[in-house]
């Protein structure tokens, strides 16, 4: 038999599933809906009485989503147990006060140094262990007074402004900054976990001499994953001390760390939407539980024992098997293909 009457015999070949391919495609609905929702939202918040508030605390949402992002992305999805971002996010944020404080510049412009001053931190020291947050810290304290401001941080850095903007309307264009920032770390960081550099990143943290053996350059892919991750981690940190008019040593305190990895342990580890959902929670937590004092981070250990025995994966893949078990609506059945020189039952057809 001949390839070609093979072939006219043989069942087509089946369509490749976009969403298992490397490069999958996102959806232009989510993307639309999102960005509608998250322009309209300030302005329905702030004509209730609590609207500032809760406005702040997406804020802080945004800005601490966008850390644990990065740091899920080298830590859950690469496998490199890196334990700097907080130092990272402090780089940032030092990078662009002193740029603002002692230098005079402009604050929009200074936060587009910020990341890449992270990202040379980052890719110079390779962020193996604390090592790297501890000689961040003590620089910060001990350093020249232009940047450790004293030994108590950068205390008076010149914030965003926006014209004339005060009250409310200011509020709200720092939200807009805040979640223009998510935004990109959020797609960029979903981009690479759908891309062959993704495929390739799992596949060294799943099996590492099985990747190198399939020519996967391990140096290459981590470089790569280390400089996104700080960039992002850099940008959010000199967002935020231009928001908070300062930064202070106090940021690299260990229960800075604990937060962060409780966001990415509680939401899911390895997981695209695990991070965001974690940083909500332990954010909400935070806020709800201020009035206990010490008491909160007992409260928060017991969160975190809870999800590791009754959830080990987070809470993410959770939901995700909840909602495709008893909300998603069920698959259509594949279409059959069949090849029109294929035998056929002419029963029918007298």
């Amino acid at each position: 038999m001949s390839a070609q009457a093979a072939g006219a015999v043989g069942v087509s070949r089946p369509q490749l599933d976009q969403a298992a391919a490397p490069w999958r495609r996102p959806s232009i609905w989510a993307i639309g809906g999102g960005l509608a929702a998250g322009i309209v939202l300030p302005l329905l918040l702030v004509r209730i009485d609590i609207g500032t508030y809760l406005i702040t605390l997406l804020i802080l949402f945004f800005v601490q989503a966008v850390v644990a992002q990065s740091w899920n992305l080298i830590m859950g999805y690469g496998g490199i147990y890196s334990f700097a971002q907080v130092a990272l996010f402090a780089v940032g944020g030092w990078t662009s006060g002193v740029l603002v404080h002692s230098l005079g510049w402009n604050p929009f412009l200074a936060i587009l140094i910020s990341p890449l001053v992270a990202v040379v931190a980052a890719l110079g020291t390779g962020l193996p262990t604390l090592a790297f947050h501890e000689l961040a810290r003590v620089f910060a304290v001990t350093g020249p007074r232009f940047i450790s401001g004293g030994g108590y941080g950068l205390v008076t850095v010149q914030t965003f402004q926006f014209g004339d903007a005060i009250g409310d309307q200011r509020t709200i264009y720092l939200y807009y900054l805040a979640g223009l920032i998510f935004a990109i770390a959020t797609f960029v960081i979903w981009r690479v976990i759908h891309s062959p550099l993704g495929v390739a990143m799992t596949a060294l943290r799943d099996s590492e001499t099985y990747a190198v053996s399939r020519g996967i350059n391990q140096f290459r892919v981590r470089l790569v994953l280390f400089a996104i991750s700080a960039f992002f981690t850099g940008l959010a940190g000199g967002y935020s001390t231009h928001y908070n008019g300062g930064i202070s040593t106090t940021i690299f305190d260990f229960p800075r760390i604990i937060d962060l990895l409780a966001m990415i342990v509680i939401g899911g580890w390895g997981t695209f939407g695990g991070p965001i959902l974690g940083a909500g929670i332990v954010i909400g937590l935070n806020q709800y539980l201020v009035a206990l004092g010490d008491y909160q981070t007992l409260i928060l250990g017991l969160a975190l024992a809870g999800i590791a025995v009754f959830a080990p994966q987070g809470l993410w893949p959770l939901i995700r098997r909840l909602y495709e078990n008893y909300l998603a609506p069920e698959p259509l059945a594949p279409a059959v293909e069949v090849s029109p020189a294929a035998p056929r039952d002419t029963t029918e057809e007298l």
